[in-house]
């Protein structure tokens, strides 16, 4: 009998420079046995391993590439403001490109990127690291403005946290970046279209915008959670007169509704929504507050039809209906 080659965990080790505010060294590996990893890292959990960042000195990071057969020669990085990072490989770092993110400030400086912003709770008045950035100001490299954004009602969070502050650098002559930034913020409920000219303010290429916006619009994030359900000729119908932007009422009492999944068949999805008389499957992507409606187990749900108005509202994009093949006579 063949043996299941155990998980692979990827993790990323970095080498930080403070000064510069970004990662200068990296090497990606992979750990099948978390516990090593946990003990080497003083983890408490897996959970931990998954959520938290660690920072290491110099013998502990050779010891963890002992360990792990990394290689990283940093032999020649020797500066004094520097620190070793070690997280989790996140899906974001799956881009073909180099994502700005931990990166703003060389980006910034050497004109690939235009605009960085900053969000984050306070009190306190700084985030980590804004004092790297402000050297550059004074220096007159890069523009600042800052935003405070109160919790309403004098609300305060656990912490003590009064509101977000929301902190932007622009390179020296793309200050108006900035206002055309807060102004797509305000402009109503996010969407590809605002995700597309909030990748141009960054400054990233038509390209990344072009990879970013089709992964998004594949689920999570601006592109919502795709979801699906069953209808008949008389519902597809309903939907296409309604120009593909709500669900049709129903007349049974409940809709069954799923977590559409692309790779699944169309058979077995079918199956799971209890639809015999379906002509159709319409697909569809809700925003985060459809959890109100079914909350977050795992998928069939089901939505009494009374409520299907309300699950109209939080439709992000157009529905796309994928209708069953005709059965052959006889």
């Amino acid at each position: 009998m063949a043996v299941p080659c155990p998980t692979s965990h990827l993790f990323l080790l970095s080498l930080f420079d403070r000064e510069q505010w970004c990662p200068v060294l990296q090497a990606r590996f992979a750990v099948t046995d978390l516990d090593q990893l946990r003990v080497l890292l003083g983890a408490t959990d897996e959970t931990e391993l998954d959520q938290k960042i660690f920072h290491l000195e110099d013998a502990e990071a050779l010891k963890l590439c002992e360990a792990f057969g990394i290689i990283l020669d940093w032999a020649a990085l020797d500066f004094p403001d520097r620190e070793f990072i070690v997280d989790r490989i996140q899906s974001i770092q799956e881009a073909p490109y180099l994502i700005h993110t931990g990166y703003e400030l060389p980006l910034l400086l050497d004109g690939r990127k235009k605009l960085a912003r900053f969000v984050e709770a306070y009190p306190p008045m700084s985030f980590e690291g804004e004092e790297r950035f402000d050297r550059w100001v004074a220096a007159g490299r890069l523009h600042k403005e800052v935003e405070l954004e109160a919790f309403g009602d004098g609300q305060i969070e656990a912490g003590g946290h009064q509101g977000t502050r929301h902190v932007y650098f622009a390179a020296i002559g793309e200050e108006w970046r900035i206002p055309a930034m807060k102004m797509i913020w305000r402009a109503g409920r996010w969407n590809e279209h605002f995700e597309r000219l909030e990748g141009m303010l960054f400054g990233y290429e038509d390209w990344q915008n072009n990879w970013w916006i089709e992964r998004g619009l594949r689920g999570g994030g601006f592109g919502g959670m795709p979801h699906c359900c069953a209808v008949t000729d008389e519902g597809l119908s309903w939907i296409k007169q309604a120009g593909y932007r709500a669900l049709p009422p129903i007349a049974e009492p409940e809709l069954v509704l799923d977590d559409y999944d692309p790779e699944r068949p169309l058979d077995e999805q079918m199956s799971r929504l209890e639809r015999a008389d379906a002509e159709a499957l319409a697909v569809f992507s809700v925003d985060w507050r459809a959890f109100q409606l079914w909350g977050t187990e795992a998928g069939p749900h089901r939505l009494p039809a009374s409520r299907i108005p309300e699950l109209n509202q939080l439709l992000l994009r157009p529905i796309k209906v994928q209708e069953m093949q005709a059965k052959p006579e006889g």
